[in-house]
């Protein structure tokens, strides 16, 4: 009985053993891999790409958090600051982010996407609600031009006022800065980017400098395809007009040729009464079959674009606010190509 008991104490002692052996390893494979915090999904997905098996790669914003409302807690600086390195579109394209960046001190563990693209590549940010000037209408052209002169005479009131205000920016939350964010919607520049995160990791993780040059091939070879892609379905729509809930699609619109026409400004802040008459009768007046709708813009003023016009929703992601259910078993790549298969059904008004 003794003995069957010393054995069984044996045996007990040996699956501890195991079992702390097991947790050892682990925690050190976990701590062999580089810690990456990313701002918004493109560069998250980017990130877990390139860096496979040799990255624990994890956004700072919650799930589905709305960028122009969204405040970083201590927490998520303090959890920043942890990590091996923070990547982040840039200071001028992510205020948020650079409130973040700003709290680390060592250089070497952020990656501003923006410093490694040259200033011609950035567009500048528009704040009225009629998207890109230049819009094909005929006649109600004129008339809408002259309309929008008044509403900007009306808007630079606004913007000293909010100058003023300093940071207090109303429910419209926080402004984007110089430059249009939404540069990871341009298939071009997701080249740069990929290739920024690749450099980055190869400079952090030399040893693994093949999986990362590998990995980024195949992400680059995946990039320039869309790229192509886009060049085709865009080719004999040159100067034509995709009328979409907010203005985000800036980068793709100047490099293939065709107008936007946001029905919300870039920094998401609603239109007046009179700007949504004008809206749905610009729609009305183009006999647009479609409007692109993203997830995160207010239903209310889509619904009212769905009621007053005869245009069908297509969705179309702009990926701000992608939640982890969402992104299961997808990639940037894999969104981007199902939002040009919608933009160029938009295009072709069929």
């Amino acid at each position: 009985m003794k003995r069957s008991f010393i054995s069984i104490i044996g045996v007990i002692a040996l699956a501890l053993l195991l079992v702390a052996c097991g947790n050892s390893n682990s925690n050190d494979k976990k701590k062999d891999k580089l810690n990456v915090k990313t701002t918004i999904y493109p560069l998250t997905s980017l990130v877990e790409q390139i860096g496979g098996e040799h990255v624990e790669v994890e956004s700072v914003y919650p799930e589905g958090a709305d960028l122009h409302t969204y405040d970083p807690s201590q927490k998520d600086i303090l959890d920043v600051n942890k990590s091996d390195l923070f990547v982040y579109t840039g200071d001028t394209l992510d205020p948020v982010a650079k409130k973040i960046a700003k709290s680390i001190k060592e250089e070497d563990k952020k990656l501003s996407i923006e410093k490694g693209l040259s200033k011609d590549m950035l567009m500048e940010g528009h704040h009225h609600h009629h998207g890109e000037e230049g819009h094909d209408h005929g006649h109600h052209e004129d008339a809408l031009k002259e309309d929008e002169h008044e509403h900007e005479h009306g808007e630079e009131g606004h913007k000293e006022e909010e100058h003023e205000h300093g940071h207090d920016e109303g429910h419209h939350g926080h402004s984007h800065g110089q430059y249009d964010p939404h540069i990871w919607l341009d298939p071009v520049i997701a080249q740069s980017m990929a290739k920024e995160v690749k450099d980055e990791l190869v400079k952090k993780d030399p040893d693994n400098k093949a999986d990362y040059e590998k990995n980024f091939k195949k992400v680059d070879k995946d990039l320039k395809a869309l790229d192509e892609d886009l060049k085709a379905k865009t080719k004999d729509h040159k100067g034509e007009t995709v009328f979409i809930s907010h203005d985000s699609i800036g980068y793709l619109a100047k490099r293939y040729g065709f107008k936007q026409q946001g029905i919300q400004s870039m920094n998401k802040e609603d239109p007046t009464q009179k700007d949504l008459v004008k809206i749905v009768k610009e729609i009305n007046d183009s006999d647009a079959k479609y409007v692109l709708y993203e997830e995160n813009i207010s239903t209310k003023i889509t619904d009212v674009i769905r009621k007053d016009t005869d245009a069908k929703p297509l969705k179309f992601n702009n990926m701000e606010a992608i939640t982890k259910k969402q992104s299961k078993d997808q990639t940037y790549q894999s969104f981007m190509k199902e939002n040009v298969k919608n933009l160029s059904k938009a295009l072709e008004n069929k």
